[in-house]
């Protein structure tokens, strides 16, 4: 069944009406007090003060601190994982601990992924458990992206624990009618991405990845030189239209396209696809590419062990069009979403969306973390 199309509206303070039972007839108040009341309550709003030069200023100099600490702290991160991984490896569970009581983005969005994940019945503490263990993950996956740079692609292979699942990547593209066709890789931000791709180039002489610039340079550069080494083909979203009409002849070459299919990002259409008790907002780029080109749709999925090795899992192709056994748009979306929502339920800890991710819980406050509950208390006396 197709998805109900969600419109989120976000209307401004001064449109919203408050309903008082001061307004309503009560034989307790009389006519005068009752009218004072009406009057009060309806009268509108004095027009908010334009903030002033001064105010503007300082907002946007706390911003561009925020952003260039944010950047620094990064860059002398991916510094210590490539000089001295043993380190950040020793004080994980202190930075981790501390990012997770006082972050307000992060702890808000993991606890907000961690209650659909876990359901309606868990716990706050399940949910707190939940929330610590993917901050961990994401301090994994920045170690990785810091410490692959001084690695090989041999060294990268190397961590590979097992792959399965491995006959449905050769069905599609060594025989059958889905041979010569070119292949859209859709994975998640879960696991290590590097390990994937440099395991993906053993196969294929030729592989695109789609993806977004950051605006962090720093850590930009790192990724673009781990791309270079890995020897994949960069595709940038930020190019525009012209990026799929490059994605779509490389896959009619039978060259080989990867995307994440987890997130929206800015320059891509999405669409809502259920996903666990809510609804998600899954990309269309993936999907509509097949349908252009051909191409089928290969799920691979990486997953980090405890040990730090990297577990690949591959899916069944998916087939979009008209042809025998081919889903329609609005399947093959169903069928991502259904195989992303697989791994998530059975990794939960591995998936790195610190965001809320669902769409029902668009614009609802966040829970606060552990450190800053105490300003709740303090407004309140």
């Amino acid at each position: 069944m197709k998805p109900p199309d969600v419109s989120i509206e976000v209307k401004p303070a001064a449109d919203v009406i408050v309903f008082s039972p001061v307004l309503a007839p009560s034989p307790t108040i009389g006519r005068p007090v009752m009218k004072a009341a009406a009057e009060s309550a309806i009268a509108p709003d004095p027009a908010p003060r334009a903030p002033g030069r001064a105010k503007m200023f300082w907002s946007a100099a706390v911003a561009w601190l925020n952003r260039a600490a944010a950047e620094l702290w990064l860059n002398i991160f991916f510094w210590q994982a490539r000089r001295h991984p043993r380190f950040l490896r020793a004080v994980k569970a202190f930075v981790v601990h501390h990012t997770w009581r006082f972050s307000e983005h992060l702890y808000g969005g993991t606890m907000a992924n961690a209650a659909r994940i876990l359901g309606s019945a868990s716990t706050l503490a399940q949910r707190e458990t939940l929330s610590r263990g993917m901050l961990g993950a994401f301090y994994d996956f920045v170690c990785d992206v810091g410490s692959s740079v001084g690695l090989s692609r041999q060294q990268m292979l190397g961590r590979i624990e097992s792959v399965e699942g491995e006959h449905h990547y050769r069905a599609a593209r060594d025989s059958g009618p889905l041979r010569k066709r070119g292949a859209i890789i859709v994975t998640a931000h879960m696991g290590s991405f590097e390990v994937g791709t440099a395991a993906l180039r053993e196969k294929e002489p030729r592989v695109h990845v789609l993806f977004r610039r950051d605006e962090r340079g720093g850590f930009e550069r790192i990724r673009a030189a781990l791309r270079k080494k890995l020897g994949v083909i960069e595709a940038p979203v930020d190019d525009g239209w012209t990026v799929w009409l490059r994605l779509r002849d490389a896959l009619r070459n039978d060259e080989v396209v990867v995307i994440q299919c987890d997130r929206v990002m800015p320059g891509q259409k999405g669409q809502a696809v259920k996903f666990f008790d809510g609804h998600m907002l899954l990309p269309t780029g993936p999907v509509r590419l097949a349908l252009a080109s051909g191409a089928p749709i290969i799920p691979i999925f990486s997953v980090r062990t405890a040990s730090g090795a990297i577990r690949l899992f591959i899916e069944e192709p998916i087939v979009v069009g008209e042809t025998d056994g081919a889903l329609s748009v609005d399947a093959a979306m169903e069928k991502v979403g259904a195989v992303l929502e697989k791994y998530v339920r059975q990794f939960p800890e591995q998936w790195l969306e610190n965001r809320p991710a669902w769409i029902e819980d668009a614009g609802k406050p966040m829970p606060r973390p552990p450190g800053k509950r105490w300003r709740i208390f303090a407004g309140a006396r």
